[in-house]
């Protein structure tokens, strides 16, 4: 009878040993293995081909995280001040405002957290950025710089 107990004890070890290990096999381990390509013709090489009218993209050609989107240069607040119309669109999209009192503009640019007004006179020939103000949206003061990156508008892909 004791041995009987002995091997099923045994056997019940046996077992949860290989329970653990084959789901051990199957979990990643973050390392990559290399291995050699099988030769041209050979079974192995037949036998990872994909099937005529397979389209699928394989999964070392497509990417498994997108790439980060690119930093946009910052843009110091004082650099704003003389530049046309144009070039504000041109980084920052369409207003949200725009107010129209001759000889001035006026532009407001609204985001999540912050506000940045821009007010526009006429100087060398063009309507230009004479001043400007930035807020938190619930009217407190911000640092013009964050405001104006959080604001600023991405480039068109392509």
């Amino acid at each position: 009878m004791r041995n009987s107990l002995i091997a099923a004890r045994n056997g019940l070890v046996a077992c949860v040993a290989c329970a653990v290990l084959a789901a051990c096999a199957g979990q990643p381990t973050g390392r990559t293995v290399a291995t050699a390509p099988a030769p041209p013709g050979s079974h192995a090489d037949r036998s990872m081909a994909s099937p005529p009218g397979d389209t699928a993209p394989s999964p070392a050609a497509t990417p498994a995280v997108p790439p980060p989107a690119p930093k946009l240069a910052a843009i110091d607040p004082a650099r704003l001040v003389g530049m046309t119309g144009t070039r504000i669109s041109s980084l920052f999209g369409t207003p949200v405002f725009v107010r129209r009192d001759p000889p001035g503009e006026f532009w407001r640019y609204r985001g999540e957290s912050c506000v940045l007004e821009l007010f526009f006179y006429l100087r060398d020939g063009a309507q230009r950025v004479d001043h400007i103000e930035t807020r938190a949206g619930s009217g407190a003061p911000l640092d013009q710089a964050d405001c104006i990156a959080s604001l600023r508008k991405r480039p068109a892909k392509g």
